[in-house]
């Protein structure tokens, strides 16, 4: 099972493109299941909404499914964001799927424990990881400005990396500020959406993006 690895960290869409309890189990259980015992989940927008021209896909229940699987490694169920150490890194996950969640906005209920979670926890080295990129040079989804808050939070507790998936494709950014400013202090982000299925196209590069990759 992964020989020298320490943990795994799902990014969303875990079970494409159906996130139901069954699917899971037909599919992602076959393959990533062997490495459950060190897999520390977050929820893609697929775990929560049923795929177009799929009927048979029973995720009414709103990331049941999700949660039913992952169990107590995906955090309370209908929050699904949680954090834990590995080695010095203070590791962070949250759900980005706001609408399911009371919202991501400040003052929110994850945005409010976000902030409190960061206060107690001020170790040198801090990553996040979501689904929806806060930045993406890509022309399917793109930039999520839902996000800024989470950035806003990280940002002032001196966090350093930020993990994302949703746009179908690899990009690195350098480390920038709330307000998208390169800045060596800053948080660097990767978007990893290259996880099986198709890919997406790159429109011009945001400022402060560093590499691209689509097809692969």
């Amino acid at each position: 099972m992964g020989t020298g690895l320490t943990a795994v960290l799902p990014l969303g869409d875990n079970q494409y493109r159906c996130g139901a309890y069954t699917a899971y189990l037909e599919a992602f259980d076959r393959s990533w299941g062997r490495l459950d015992p060190i897999m520390f989940p977050v929820p893609g927008n697929h775990e929560y909404d049923a795929p177009a021209g799929q009927p048979d896909c029973d995720i009414t229940q709103q990331g049941l499914g999700y949660f039913q699987y992952f169990s107590d490694a995906a955090g309370q169920v209908g929050k699904g964001y949680y954090s834990y150490d590995v080695g010095a890194w203070h590791l962070i996950a949250l759900n980005s799927n706001c609408g399911f969640i009371g919202g991501c906005g400040a003052g929110s209920p994850e945005e409010t424990w976000l902030r409190a979670d960061l206060a107690s926890h001020p170790t040198a080295c801090t990553l996040a990881y979501w689904h929806h990129p806060r930045w993406s040079s890509g022309t399917t989804h793109g930039s999520s400005t839902n996000m800024a808050a989470f950035w806003n939070a990280l940002s002032s507790a001196g966090a350093d990396v930020v993990l994302n998936g949703h746009e179908h494709n690899y990009e690195r950014f350098a480390p920038q500020l709330p307000n998208g400013v390169a800045d060596p202090a800053g948080i660097r982000e990767f978007v990893v959406g290259t996880g099986g299925a198709d890919h997406y196209p790159f429109g011009t590069p945001l400022a402060n993006s560093e590499v691209r990759i689509a097809g692969t």
